[in-house]
């Protein structure tokens, strides 16, 4: 089993394809039984990860079998119409470059952000409450966050971070003069929207209200939180508000241009800008279309920013061969530990065919080390598995000797 990845992100593709391929929690549910029934015994693990930048799909598995698993998922997701082309893959060290140049933020549109270690540790501990990640993907994930930590404190990939709320201010502030005058609208209140309104506060904006689908108090100092209303207060809400920043979780717009054309009515046309932060998408492309609206997605948003943008370049220049370092030290580490995780495993699939007579046998051979070998092999020709016998005779004695003698003790 060897480790892989395909996904599309900023650069293989736009916002109204990425929207269309997302791995959710539920999505990942479904993938299991079906790659379970499509690929039995040939997928041993696997995860997804789904930001606004990027859907990613790790997992470790047979070689001959990666294409398959690939439009197999198209087809079950109901893809198949985003062109092959816009897809990206990889494999064992590819593969595992690109994991820490991901969860390290310098594979992102907005080189540096800190936003995406939080969101793959996310995916990954989604997918190991699902049961879906086995030892060998857990190697590669831990050792992935913990590289991805280094290159925080090895570079200067940080230095003046941006962030998407970072952005989203920017863009504001480019817009109006004096923000703090607006009034603002948060549809949602994840994370997201939590820290859209924490960096807006900082910076003088606190008119400040928001919408969601259940009510939650957004909490942001002891001086200051939000109560959402519900979602049927929106056109009302959008009568109000000056700017409206987007980024809810939903599989359909929440915001439609009729919505906007009533708003604007009201309103006598007056400006309003919608940054829409959400993939998918939670406002209708349509209303770009209207006199007076201005629209901008999470593509748009990272394109208009070259902070620092030179600096950041190079420390993720930096950060890449430290990367390419780090993964040659620890490859051959990992592979180790999967190969005794799996001499292991076989090992004791074996014992459970030894009789009291082979067992007693097999304690006399812990202390000579001459027969050890030879009676694994013999019960492994004895099962008919060439693959066990070849995996035995490649593995040191004293390895083999360890496994057992533990195995032992366990029983």
């Amino acid at each position: 089993m060897n480790l892989y990845l395909f996904g599309i992100n900023h650069k293989t593709s736009d916002v109204s394809e990425r929207e269309r391929f997302i791995i959710d929690e539920s999505a990942q549910i479904f993938l299991e039984n079906y790659l379970k029934e499509k690929f039995p015994n040939a997928i041993e693990s696997f995860f997804g990860i789904s930001t606004c930048n990027r859907t990613e799909f790790f997992f470790t598995a047979m070689d001959d079998i990666t294409d398959k698993v690939f439009y197999a998922i198209k087809h079950a997701l109901d893809i198949d119409q985003i062109p092959d082309s816009h897809f990206y893959s990889y494999s064992n060290d590819d593969a595992f470059i690109h994991m820490c140049k991901v969860a390290s933020g310098i594979d992102s549109q907005v080189i540096g952000e800190q936003e995406i270690f939080g969101q793959f540790k996310d995916a990954y501990k989604t997918a190991d409450e699902l049961g879906l990640i086995n030892y060998g993907l857990r190697l590669y994930v831990d050792k992935t966050l913990e590289i991805s930590k280094k290159i925080r404190t090895s570079t200067k990939i940080g230095i003046n971070p941006l962030s998407v709320s970072g952005l989203t201010l920017n863009l504001v502030r480019r817009i109006f003069e004096k923000p703090e005058n607006q009034k603002i609208l948060i549809i949602g209140a994840g994370e997201m929207a939590k820290l859209i309104i924490e960096t807006l506060y900082k910076s003088g904006i606190k008119n400040i209200s928001a919408i969601n689908r259940s009510i939650k108090i957004i909490n942001i100092s002891e001086n200051f939180n939000v109560l959402p209303l519900p979602l049927s207060a929106a056109h009302k809400a959008l009568e109000e508000a000056d700017i409206i920043i987007a980024s809810a979780t939903t599989s359909i717009p929440i915001i439609g241009k009729g919505a906007v054309e009533s708003a604007l009515t009201v309103r006598n046309n007056k400006p309003m800008l919608f940054i829409d932060l959400a993939v998918p998408r939670n406002i209708e492309s349509e209303i770009k279309s209207l006199e007076q609206v201005y629209l901008f997605s999470i593509d748009d948003i990272e394109k208009i920013t070259k902070d620092n943008y030179g600096e950041r370049l190079a420390e993720a220049e930096k950060a890449s061969n430290l990367i390419v370092h780090e993964v040659s030290q620890a490859k051959e580490k990992i592979l180790n530990k999967i190969r005794r995780s799996l001499i292991k495993n076989n090992l004791q699939n074996l014992l459970e065919s030894f009789s009291k007579e082979d067992i007693s046998e097999l304690s006399s051979s812990l202390l000579d080390d001459s027969n050890l070998t030879d009676m694994f092999i013999k019960k492994a020709h004895e099962s008919g598995s060439l693959e066990l016998v070849q995996s035995i005779k490649s593995t040191e004695t004293h390895i083999i000797k360890k496994i057992v003698k533990g195995l032992i003790q366990d029983a």
